[in-house]
């Protein structure tokens, strides 16, 4: 820009001052001349420093485009470390509690074949005591059975004597009623 004006006070100075409005003209001229002569430098220097922020912008772009992909791509590296590890964490959390529930069955089940246990044997020494109970008492029966069976024996063979007494006794009544008879008879006549 100074560069312009001195440029101007150059022109202003190598030419002798006309006199009235044609000295002015000039003067005018050279003003605009200096000015669309700064102003092209100014536009292709601009056009320059535009070309050189745009290929300043785009590398910055560039590099802004790399970085935001290279932390996206680290972002989706931790999520999907994040995301593993969470798996990881959540497998370890299921095999820990399967563990859990296969022990806590395992000790139902041991628990229950105790409970089984016990009660079947339980229930064998309580089948032995009826079983014993029943041979007892078997026992007592034949027992009972055999002294009925004696006293019935017993009651037979007194029977027995008692029916030959009775007959016995019938016998001699007959005998005696007989005997008895042919003296009535011998009495009559």
């Amino acid at each position: 820009m100074q560069e312009d004006n001195a440029r101007a006070n150059d022109v202003r100075a190598g030419q002798a001052e006309p006199p009235g409005y044609a000295a002015l003209g000039d003067r005018v001229s050279g003003i605009l001349e200096a000015a669309e002569q700064a102003a092209a430098e100014i536009r292709e220097e601009a056009r320059q420093h535009a070309a050189g922020s745009e290929r300043e912008a785009h590398g910055e772009a560039e590099r802004l485009k790399e970085k935001l992909t290279a932390e996206a791509q680290t972002l989706r590296d931790e999520a999907e470390e994040f995301a593993r590890d969470m798996r990881l964490a959540v497998e370890a959390y299921a095999t820990q509690h399967r563990r859990q529930a296969e022990d806590e069955a395992r000790k139902i089940v041991a628990d229950a074949e105790k409970l089984a246990t016990a009660a079947r044997g339980a229930a064998e020494k309580r089948v032995q005591e009826v079983e014993a109970d029943v041979r007892h008492r078997e026992d007592e029966l034949r027992s009972e059975l055999r002294k009925l069976e004696h006293r019935r024996r017993e009651t037979l063979e007194r029977l027995r004597e008692l029916v030959a007494a009775v007959q016995d006794v019938l016998l001699s009544e007959e005998s005696l009623a007989h005997d008895l008879q042919p003296q009535q008879s011998a009495t009559r006549d």
